[in-house]
């Protein structure tokens, strides 16, 4: 059997076409079963075939005059090209259409690929957190009630993220990319790194906490403040000014369900764990000012429960989507 693998693109046309020779025919069938990424080409192809046959033509083209204008051009140029067969009746000019075909094809194919890639991306977390990877590379994790819109701008190189609630980053980086997070006239621009944007309409205020590398916090009319690794900046929507602050302990606990609680009061302490769990923890007035030092890793609301009850000697009692601790209260200083 001859080696055709340097034709393989001509071959898969006459074998589309219905004109490959028995030979060709065996060849093409053992090289589909030689790998998945052969079938996949072929297919591809195919497809690209098949829609190319179904193009109704708006109008006849005289072949034979159009490749009389070829030769005359090229006996014109100054190649070392003299000459040029006269084309054969038969498969000799579907070839040559085929190969256009697949060409033409093949180049679409990887542009609609293209363009899906730079295409809008909406990601909705609406009662429950949701993560997801952008079309970039980049991963990011959606706490509830909370939109993203990606998209990409060619002409500015820029992948840009309008945000609507919160979401922490994991920005894919490379040199020559921008990243930019976008939420009412307020803009994060990543420089490396990852990071937290707390961005509600309802909230006076967009929070941004720095977990690794560095970003740009600012607004059209305002340069803003550049945040470091375990930095935190506020921007008040009322004053339209920016400010550093201590990040708090559980900013990331929507997503790593990690809860660090020093001699905090419960009504503090419940509060934060009705943000991230979906049944909700229900505690009488009394209660609020107990304090406690304790921590959580992922555990489930009604074990964190369990931990709060026995640790303040309370009553636990379940209901369809809330866990009720009861008790006396406690003794304040």
């Amino acid at each position: 059997m001859q080696n055709f693998e340097n034709d393989i693109d001509d071959l898969i046309g006459k074998y589309l076409a219905g004109e490959a020779s028995p030979e060709e025919s065996a060849f093409i069938q053992q090289w589909l079963l030689t790998g998945e990424a052969n079938q996949k080409y072929f297919d591809q192809l195919r497809t690209i075939f098949e829609k190319a046959s179904t193009v109704q033509p708006l109008q006849e083209f005289d072949t034979d005059a159009a490749w009389q204008r070829l030769k005359s051009k090229l006996k014109n140029d100054d190649q070392k090209v003299r000459s040029l067969p006269q084309p054969q009746t038969g498969f000799s000019f579907l070839k040559i259409a085929a190969s256009i075909i697949i060409v033409f094809g093949v180049g679409f194919f990887f542009y609609k690929l293209s363009s899906n890639r730079s295409a809008d991306v909406e990601v909705v977390a609406d009662q429950k957190t949701k993560g997801d990877t952008l079309p970039d590379g980049s991963r990011v994790f959606l706490n509830k009630k909370t939109k993203l819109e990606y998209a990409y701008d060619k002409k500015k190189k820029t992948h840009k993220v309008k945000l609507r609630g919160e979401a922490y980053f994991n920005i894919h980086h490379e040199d020559d990319k921008k990243f930019l997070v976008e939420t009412e006239g307020i803009y994060i621009r990543d420089i490396g790194t990852t990071f937290n944007v707390t961005a509600y309409p309802e909230s006076n205020t967009v929070e941004v906490v720095v977990v690794e590398g560095e970003v740009e916090f600012f607004t059209d009319n305002n340069p803003g403040i550049r945040l470091k690794a375990n930095g935190k900046g506020v921007y008040d929507k009322t004053t339209k000014t920016f400010s550093i602050e201590q990040p708090e302990n559980n900013t990331l606990a929507y997503k790593t369900k990690f809860f660090s609680f020093s001699d905090s009061d419960l009504g503090a302490v419940v509060a934060e764990l009705n943000n991230v769990y979906e049944k909700k923890i229900v505690i009488n007035d009394a209660l609020k000012t107990c304090r406690l030092t304790v921590s959580f890793n992922e555990e489930t609301i009604e074990e964190i429960a369990a931990v709060l009850a026995e640790t303040l000697n309370l009553t636990v009692k379940e209901k369809a989507n809330e866990i009720v601790l009861e008790g006396q209260g406690c003794e304040t200083p």
